[in-house]
């Protein structure tokens, strides 16, 4: 390759003795097997912005704490399909339905009842004893169409609130079993040893100093 290009030059220049010399002075001479070098070719660096291939992130705003009475509406309410529609919708009849809903009904501070979206409130109570192999999981539903809406959420309420009653009696129940128990496993532990040592004196075969 090196021959070749070398030939081309002094093609170009005429054969002229300066043309040779100059070209030899700018090409390197051939080395044994320069034929069979391979040749690497350069690839151009091209410089990506900064912003490509990141995403954009929405305008950030400074955090504002909420309230301590502060309670958010249920994500259920999203999972009905009026509803959703209701708020997806940027339309001024969708706000003015929005703004007709009184939101503040379907909150409830009360562990394990919350709205559902099939119409009803929904009771949620799961407790494990593994101690006593005891599990309790309960999932029931009390439906607006049967009990109405108030009534609904205030049966819902009172359910949760018995079963709660009824897990701490079992507990105060298990407490109390346990404890008498234990009270028993120390008095038998108390017998035997009681008895060991009995024995063990009986064994010992030492007269008494009255029999001496």
């Amino acid at each position: 390759m090196l021959a070749a290009a070398r030939q081309a030059w002094r093609c170009a220049a005429g054969g002229t003795g300066a043309g040779t010399g100059a070209i030899s002075r700018i090409l390197p001479q051939s080395t044994p097997g320069a034929d069979h070098l391979r040749s690497f070719g350069t690839k151009r660096v091209r410089q990506r912005r900064r912003s490509r291939g990141r995403i954009i992130q929405l305008k950030e705003a400074h955090y504002e704490p909420k309230p301590d009475d502060y309670q958010a509406l249920p994500l259920s309410l999203l999972a009905s399909g009026p509803i959703r529609r209701v708020l997806a919708s940027q339309s001024s009849e969708a706000q003015r339905l929005a703004g007709a809903i009184d939101w503040e009904r379907y909150k409830c501070d009360v562990k394990g009842v919350r709205w559902h979206a099939s119409g009803g409130w929904r009771v949620q109570f799961d407790k494990r004893d593994y101690e006593h192999n005891f599990f309790v999981k309960c999932s029931c539903y009390f439906r607006v169409a049967v009990y109405g809406f108030d009534k609904a959420k205030e049966l819902a309420i009172a359910y949760r609130r018995r079963l709660e009653a009824e897990w701490d009696e079992q507990q105060r129940l298990w407490a109390t079993l346990d404890e008498k128990r234990d009270a028993e496993r120390s008095k038998r532990r108390a017998e035997r040893e009681q008895a060991s040592l009995a024995a063990a004196y009986a064994d010992d075969g030492s007269q008494s100093i009255w029999e001496i």
